[in-house]
């Protein structure tokens, strides 16, 4: 992959690509972002997460910046990208460091592209902690503000575990650091709904009209951990991990400690319908 990116109007190496240290970004967080999956050269899921993203816009107030899928499709061809992802990160722009933006602020944008090796389908067991919920109360916008994430993930990771799971004073699964969660119990999947509470992800969209198409049952509500003996299965779910199987939280097994035959069932129609997805961008 050629190492470029894409910085407000122009593709440019990487190495020479320079944010500005009084950007808004950088001083408070005060940006969003997006990551779509690319695979074969393929954007994947685009459309849903511009409109996840032009939406948070709109709801902090950042002018949507023009063109942005052109410019994907652009630096995804100039760069011959592969396999990974194209990370989007809007700011409100530049000025000194005032908490209230002038009006006339001209965005950031800048595109990266990383390079990833994705898991095959359900192909790896996910082992997770829990945390309750520290994170602010817009949950629902994808802003770069990710010290709560931050911290979570490192303790995940001093736990051996592989992902953060924040859960309600009422003990309810919300979701994961990077991920969605779904649980089987009493043979219906659950689901944490999108009241505010949680992200709606792109993924998590998707296999919920893959479950209605599969015939499965499905319950929008938040996984109780109180009933996490009861749990047949679950998985987890985002745009770089796909469908994986959640076999331990906080060292307590889930079902049989596997991958449960939904969940491998679900990642594979997933995968499936990603194939689909690039071999019409293909041929189109």
């Amino acid at each position: 992959m050629k190492p470029l990116c894409y910085l407000n109007g122009r593709i440019q190496p990487l190495s020479e690509a320079r944010l500005d240290p009084l950007d808004r970004g950088n001083l408070f967080g005060d940006a969003l972002y997006e990551a779509v999956k690319v695979l074969d050269g393929v954007l994947l899921h685009l459309q849903p997460h511009l409109a996840r993203l032009h939406a948070g816009l709109e709801r902090v107030e950042i002018a949507a910046p023009a063109r942005l899928e052109e410019v994907c499709h652009q630096l995804v061809e100039a760069t011959q990208f592969d396999c990974g992802y194209l990370y989007l990160h809007v700011s409100r722009g530049v000025r000194s460091r005032m908490l209230i933006p002038p009006p006339d602020l001209e965005p950031t944008v800048l595109v990266v592209p990383f390079e990833l090796a994705f898991d095959p389908p359900a192909g790896r067991r996910k082992r997770a902690i829990t945390v309750p919920d520290w994170r602010w109360e817009f949950r629902d916008i994808k802003t770069t503000s990710l010290m709560a994430t931050v911290m979570g993930k490192v303790r995940a990771g001093k736990s051996g575990a592989d992902e953060v799971l924040f859960v309600s004073p009422e003990r309810e699964m919300r979701e994961g650091g990077t991920t969605n969660v779904f649980v089987r119990h009493e043979d219906a999947w659950e689901t944490h709904p999108t009241d505010g509470s949680i992200l709606r992800g792109v993924t998590r969209g998707t296999l919920l009209d893959l479950i209605a198409g599969e015939g499965m049952p499905l319950v929008e509500r938040g996984p109780n951990l109180g009933h996490i003996r009861d749990w047949q299965e679950a998985f987890i779910c985002g745009t770089t991990t796909g469908v994986q199987p959640l076999v331990e939280i906080d060292g307590q097994q889930i079902g049989n400690g596997e991958a449960g035959a939904w969940t491998q069932r679900l990642a594979t129609v997933f995968d499936e319908l990603e194939r689909e997805m690039i071999t019409a961008a293909t041929v189109g």
